[in-house]
């Protein structure tokens, strides 16, 4: 029996470790996050605080587990267990969504081109568009036309650029452009960035999905061995102490020789 409770004890240790690791993960990620040049140019502060929040509190709960099960504190272990089961239903909630997410980033081309035309958008999003058209060579959203009459110089491809052939393309572009007032052809880039911008989007839920998943599958197994645990703690046989009798006859003959 004690052998048995030993093996559990590691076990819901090692998950109980797991937990925290994929806690620090998601504070890494909200840390990192804040950190990045993006999120200066967009307003994702929520979703940096929730990590913070949601990896903190993961933090201290492995910390209260990994107590609960080391010193067998079963009031630890329900409060623990409680927790567990919590995030349980909040994992198994957050793959409906991100599922229904996953299946809709298909749609996600038709959003971007209500945010056309790019040269009237809002100020950050022209700021982070010219920073990935000059790093992924890309043009527009979903293409040049993207930008009307003022295509920006982030969308031209340089004079001694080597890959002009493949990836650049001559367009005319009315004469009142502010880019060039005394041409009215240049070359920019081939590619759009729109199928950057989707691809970046179904990688970061397939990664959201697959790091939800993992939560879930840590998360039930470490309350079925922590319940588990609790269950041979709350259950576990009192130690018996068992005292030797005094026996009436020795007493007797050690009276007797007192008085004699």
């Amino acid at each position: 029996m004690a052998q048995e409770n030993s093996s559990l004890k590691r076990l819901c240790i090692t998950f109980t470790v797991l937990y925290g690791i994929l806690g620090c993960i998601t504070l890494t990620i909200g840390i990192l996050a804040s950190l990045s040049d993006e999120a200066k140019d967009f307003d994702n502060s929520s979703g940096i605080v929730l990590c913070y929040v949601f990896g903190s509190i993961i933090i201290l709960v492995a910390l209260l587990g990994a107590y609960a099960t080391c010193k067998e504190k079963l009031w630890a272990l329900r409060v623990y267990n409680v927790f567990l089961v919590l995030h349980t239903m909040g994992c198994i909630r957050g793959l409906i969504v991100l599922n229904s997410f996953h299946n809709e980033t298909n749609n996600l081309e038709a959003e971007l081109r209500q945010l056309t035309p790019l040269n009237t958008a809002d100020h950050k999003i022209q700021k982070a568009l010219n920073k990935m058209q000059t790093v992924l060579e890309c043009c527009g959203l979903l293409g040049y036309e993207d930008w009307g009459d003022s295509v920006p110089e982030t969308c031209h491809c340089p004079p001694d650029y080597e890959d002009r052939a493949s990836k650049c393309r001559s367009v005319e572009l009315p004469r009142n452009s502010w880019t060039y007032l005394d041409r009215s052809k240049v070359e920019v880039y081939k590619e759009p960035c729109g199928h950057f911008i989707l691809n970046y989007i179904k990688m970061g839920a397939r990664l959201l999905v697959g790091l939800c998943v993992t939560f879930t599958i840590v998360v039930v197994f470490s309350t079925i061995v922590h319940l588990m645990l609790t269950y041979q703690i709350k259950n576990r046989p009192a130690t018996a102490t068992f005292c030797e009798a005094p026996n009436p006859l020795q007493n007797t003959y050690l009276h007797k020789g007192s008085v004699y």
